[in-house]
This record gives C-alpha cells, sequence and structure tokens, in this order.
C-alpha cells in the first residue's frame, strides 16, 4: 500500500488564506489535500488577548504571536491533519495563551504536539488515525526561555506547564573556559567548578545557570543534554510501537559557530538516534535562514529545514510595550519606536533596520516536501518549490513556484544536500530524492 506525507515548515498564520484564488496557491493546497497526511508547524498562539491567565511575557521568540480562532479551520480547509507546537513562541502569552491554543486545537479535531500542562504530556507522542496506518509525532524544541520548559510532576508538587524541550551546553577548550571565568569575575557572576564544567550564575539568580564544559583540543559547539535526548528517544520508542508511521520535529534556531546555514552540531546526532530509535522521518526546521540540506540515513530521511511555510508575523494586530522598547530597534541612541506607535508602524521600522539582515537566506523560498512509502519502505522524496507573496496586505501567503525560481530554488536544495552525499534531480518544476525507486 502506498503512503504519502506532506511535510512543510512552520505555518504563523493570522489571516484567512481560503479566500485567496492564485492558480499557484490552489494548486499547492491541492499537494496538501491529496497526501494521505499532510503536517505542519504551527508556530504562533491563538487568543483574544484576553482571558484567563493571558498576558505578554515578559519575554517572547521575537514578535508576540497571536492568531483568531478561525485559523485552525484555515488549517484544514488547506489539508493539514497533524501539527507539531513545540517552539520559542509557544509561551509569548504565557500559560493562558498556551492553554487557549491547546483547546482551540483538540476543539478543531487537529491533534497536536510538543506542549502540554507537564513534562509528560508536553513530551508525549500525537497519534493519527488514518484508513492506511496510524500517524505518530513527536515535536521537540531546543530554542527556548528557560521558564517555557514543561516540568515533571511530582508525587507531592504538580508539574509545569510548557514546551518539551532539549536543553543544550556549550563546550569549548580551556583556554575559553580561562576567559570565560576572568569575564565572570569582572561582571559578578558565580561560577561554580564541577570538573571540566564550569556553572555561571547571575547574582541571585541561582536556578539560572549557564554550563561550559572544557574539551581540549575542541572547536566550539553545543552539546545535547542527556536527559532530555533520553527522554525524547523514550518518546519515540513509545511511538514506534504504537504507530506505523513515526515522525520527530525539533525546532531548533541553533547553529554552528561560524557556519550560519549549518544546524548545532547536536542535531546531527540527535536525528541519528531518534532515527535508530524508530523515527520514519526526522525534521529540523525554524531557524528562518531558508532551505537545508537532506541526508538519507539508514534509507530515512533528515531534513534540515524545509524552509518556512506561512509567514504572517507582520500582520499581528497588537504587540506589547515590550516590543517597542526592543534595544535593537534603534540607531545610536535614537530610539524608532515609540512606545504609542502602531503595529504596522512597529514593523516597518524592524524591517528597516532589519537587525537579522546577517542570517537573511542565501536563497528565497522553502518546501513542501512529499514522502511516499510503500509500506515500510521509503521510495522518494519529491520536493515542491514554495515562494511567497511580499506585499504587506497579503504578505506570506505560500505559492508554487513556477520555471526559473523553481529551478533556483531546487538548485540551492541540491546544493546543501549535497553536503550530505544526497542527490536531487529535477523533473518539471519537482525537485526528486530517490531512495528506493519507484518502479
Amino acid at each position: 500500500m502506498m503512503f504519502t506525507l506532506a511535510i512543510t515548515g512552520d505555518s504563523i498564520i493570522n489571516r484567512r488564506v481560503s479566500v485567496y484564488r492564485d492558480e499557484n496557491f490552489i494548486s499547492l493546497v491541492k499537494i496538501l489535500r491529496e497526501a494521505d497526511v499532510a503536517i505542519t508547524h504551527f508556530e504562533t498562539l491563538i487568543h483574544d488577548y484576553d482571558g484567563p491567565g493571558i498576558y505578554p511575557a515578559a519575554e517572547a521568540g521575537g514578535t508576540w504571536m497571536r492568531s483568531p480562532r478561525f485559523v485552525v479551520d484555515e488549517l484544514k480547509w488547506m489539508g493539514f491533519d497533524l501539527v507539531s507546537c513545540a517552539s520559542n513562541h509557544s509561551l509569548d502569552y504565557s500559560y493562558g495563551g498556551l492553554f487557549s491554543t491547546m483547546k482551540a486545537l483538540a476543539e478543531g479535531g487537529i491533534p497536536y504536539a510538543g506542549v502540554g500542562r507537564n513534562l509528560g504530556e508536553a513530551r508525549e507522542p500525537a497519534y493519527l488515525e488514518t484508513g492506511k496506518g496510524r500517524v505518530a509525532l513527536v515535536s521537540v524544541c531546543s530554542t527556548l526561555a528557560r521558564w517555557a520548559t514543561a516540568g515533571d510532576a511530582r508525587s507531592d508538587v504538580k508539574g509545569r506547564p510548557g514546551v518539551n524541550p532539549l536543553r543544550y551546553h556549550f563546550v569549548v577548550d580551556s583556554k575559553t573556559i580561562s576567559a570565560l571565568e576572568e569575564i565572570a569575575s569582572k561582571t559578578g557572576f558565580h561560577t561554580i567548578r564541577r570538573g571540566k564544567a564550569r556553572l555561571f550564575i547571575p547574582p541571585g539568580l541561582y536556578n539560572t545557570i549557564y554550563k561550559f564544559v572544557a574539551e581540549e583540543g575542541s572547536e566550539v559547539y553545543h552539546k545535547a543534554e542527556e536527559r532530555d535526548v533520553e527522554g525524547n528517544l523514550k518518546a519515540v520508542k513509545e511511538a514506534r510501537r504504537q504507530a506505523d508511521y513515526v515522525i520527530v520535529h525539533l525546532h531548533c534556531h541553533e547553529w554552528q559557530p561560524g557556519a550560519i546555514y549549518r544546524p548545532a552540531k547536536f542535531v546531527y546526532t540527535f536525528a541519528k538516534r531518534c532515527i535508530d530509535a524508530g523515527a520514519d522521518v526526522f525534521i529540523q526546521q525554524g531557524a528562518h535562514r531558508g532551505i537545508g540540506g537532506i541526508e538519507v540515513y539508514k534509507d530515512r530521511p533528515i531534513i534540515y529545514d524545509p524552509g518556512d511555510f506561512i509567514v504572517m508575523h507582520n500582520t499581528v494586530t497588537r504587540l506589547p510595550t515590550d516590543f517597542y522598547l526592543n534595544e535593537t530597534y534603534s540607531v545610536g541612541e535614537t530610539r524608532l519606536l515609540p512606545w504609542d506607535s502602531t503595529p504596522s508602524e512597529a514593523f516597518d521600522a524592524r524591517e528597516k533596520l532589519n537587525p537579522m539582515k546577517d542570517y537573511a537566506p542565501e536563497v528565497a523560498g522553502s518546501l513542501v516536501i512529499v514522502c511516499i512509502f510503500e509500506g515500510n519502505s521509503l521510495r522518494e522524496l519529491r520536493c515542491y518549490p514554495v515562494i511567497h507573496l511580499t506585499n504587506r496586505p497579503q504578505s506570506g501567503i505560500p505559492i508554487l513556484a513556477k520555471r526559473d525560481e523553481a529551478k533556483r530554488i531546487i538548485e540551492y536544495l541540491g546544493k546543501m544536500s549535497s553536503l550530505y552525499g544526497t542527490e536531487v534531480t529535477q523533473k518539471d518544476d519537482v525537485g526528486i530524492i530517490s531512495i528506493n525507486p519507484l518502479t
């Protein structure tokens, strides 16, 4: 039996798309609808700025996200069946915003993974029943504020709502450790030695710990905390026993120092360990740096970012004071965002200054990737190139790329995938990766 799985990057959606009639948009929607299962990463929150516990957090993932409740119907209209939710935006509006989002997705009939009322819930796989098998999704996030991580329940204290984390520390050489200790001493940080590890603690914040580990001759890299790795591998193994197809999604902004188009080192090892534990597809996504490559490991794909799918971050209708006071939106001592600015003025100023310009994608665009299975054997990946409308009222709506634009995106996918020994061919306006070729 043939089984098709359509995968996109993140969906930041806060406007209706079902009214849009562009031919290349409708063709894109058709690809999602025709797949047996379509998944996206839901990188926003559903709330009305008011309600129990809905307050803007003091620290957010960038834009404080908000979407109306109708976006659930819009996602279903497009053909999405399953969403991952673990991201740096999951608690932009505190626990109330998280709970409101969970409630809206559940009532709308879209299974979700990656967030919950405690760590057990957040780490639990989401399941989708289909006529061609049961699908499981594990959603994980490495990029998040410390207070946003979900916490385990105890017999005497209830758990903490939040995100399923993959935390990490830094590995550096001894010279860097010494330099860090000197800086800590000058700035008033506490330093605690634990063998090769150094724990740096801001004054008075004894549970806020920055961990660095000395490894002689090492390049600087991020290393995932083993307790989170093992906890997530346990979820993957559980999903493997309970489902026919298992997907793992990691929302990750971290990159290798000096190589912003390559994910952090821990992504590679974590992805392979997930596949060893039973995952059929691993997706790393979320850095907003464009398309990454695709690696094939044990006949299973590791997708190093399909790129952004729906990008409506600049049509949020309200923003908290903290957004306007962000010091990156200043030129010298001149602040460009007075506290009484409107959201559109704020977004205009951000686009003008573009504090993230050094991280702009080399090639704009993204992918919808359709994985074609025959039974448990993955046969082929079909990579459909996507571009976005850019004028503000329609900004972020995805459409299929054609001809020269499609060729440019597919060639870039091929360039990035070649880093992992993967060949991408082009047929019409589609990139093809053959694993066990269809006959």
